[in-house]
């Protein structure tokens, strides 16, 4: 009886040290983006940001498992820390870091990207960026023109929902939760996109590459894996 009552003792104590324990500071990542192709290439549009809050010892070893099912702390500060373009093709793929990031108004790299006259944009209206093909830069006042008359007319909202198929050639998917898989094909070629999610336990989200007689290939990863970190940081 005694030794029972001490194992209960010594279990309470502890949660007791737990409940009182310092705050400590953990830096999460989040990450997603979107797929859009036509019958010759594919574009991914892939951004990812970066959260910091303080929580409790206890809310710290659960973040994971809670995070897996949806239970998300609100951060204390953020910031957009990646935004990345891939381009595939039937038979390779090139990646273009950008520093569109940059200029994101909203700490979760708040852009949509949108086809429109022939170019995709980066719009955080009334900020608009267009993709050269290498980087994103600064459209033509004819073209910021075109677009600003398309967006108040409603035409870019009506052509361009969230998800949409063949589009002045070009059709999307966005990479949601649950892992995606995409049958395309380029240049008369099949290509396969998978797109891993979150999961638990918790892993890197990842997007890779099936081509018929050939390894399967990782072209984009983000840890955004919840870690301890000092104060500073």
């Amino acid at each position: 009886m005694l030794k029972k009552s001490l194992g209960a003792f010594i279990v309470l104590a502890g949660m007791f040290v737990l409940l009182l324990y310092p705050k400590v500071y953990v830096l999460r990542g989040s990450a997603g983006g979107g797929l859009y192709w036509n019958a010759n290439e594919a574009l991914l549009f892939m951004t990812g940001g970066t959260s910091g809050a303080h929580m409790s010892y206890p809310r710290y070893l659960l973040e994971p498992l809670l995070m897996s099912m949806g239970d998300v702390r609100p951060a204390d500060n953020e910031s957009c820390s990646q935004t990345l373009v891939i381009r595939v093709t039937d038979k390779d793929f090139q990646r273009y870091e950008t520093d569109l990031y940059r200029y994101a108004d909203e700490p979760y790299c708040g852009f949509n990207y949108v086809f429109f006259g022939g170019h995709f944009y980066a719009v955080s209206w009334p900020r608009l960026l267009k993709w050269s093909g290498t980087t994103f830069e600064r459209p033509t006042p004819q073209e910021y023109g075109a677009y600003a008359t398309a967006l108040s007319g409603g035409k870019i909202v009506s052509q361009h929902p969230w998800e949409f198929d063949n589009v002045d050639g070009w059709s999307m998917r966005g990479f949601g939760q649950t892992p995606p898989k995409y049958d395309i094909v380029l240049n008369g070629q099949p290509v396969t996109v998978v797109f891993h999610g979150e999961t638990w336990p918790p892993r890197p989200l990842s997007v890779d590459l099936i081509r018929p007689g050939q390894r399967q290939q990782t072209i984009w990863s983000f840890d955004g894996r919840p870690r301890r970190v000092s104060r500073a940081e």
